[in-house]
């Protein structure tokens, strides 16, 4: 066999894996949002919400350290509370805005990190982290509400 078929051959089973790892993440990605855009609407009405991300990444809470379990999932700011709910759980986890002690940005959260800014929240001594798009709007919008 020539070599430049080889390579062709390569090149070509190479460009086919990625077109269908992106094609699997992209479809992934719109059933998470999906899925979490319905829990908000099931659970907020829109002139309730300040700020939402229906693919919020949540690196967990600081109290459980690196043995939990963590995901994508519906984070939503309103005027009174913080609230999260992971795809695939039926317990969302609220932080009522009164009770938070701290929020900043971290790059790393109960032993876990992407490399990127994540969104940290403190409150009642423990605290949870997610990736999110703008951080820094999230934090400006907890700090206004």
């Amino acid at each position: 066999m020539n070599v430049a078929i080889v390579i062709l051959i390569v090149v070509v089973g190479v460009v086919a894996l990625v077109a269908a790892i992106l094609f699997v993440t992209r479809t992934v990605l719109r059933r998470v949002t999906l899925s979490s855009g319905r829990m908000i609407a099931e659970n907020f009405a829109d002139k309730d919400i300040v700020r939402s991300d229906p693919a919020a990444n949540f690196f967990g809470l600081a109290s459980k350290g690196g043995r939990q379990v963590r995901g994508n999932g519906a984070l939503v700011l309103t005027e009174h509370v913080l609230w999260f709910r992971r795809i695939g759980s039926t317990r969302p986890l609220e932080i009522p805005l009164a009770s938070i002690e701290l929020v900043d940005i971290v790059r790393s959260h109960a032993g876990k990190s992407v490399g990127q800014d994540l969104l940290r929240v403190g409150f009642g001594g423990d605290s949870a982290a997610w990736y999110v798009n703008d951080p820094r709007s999230w934090i400006d919008g907890i700090k206004h509400q």
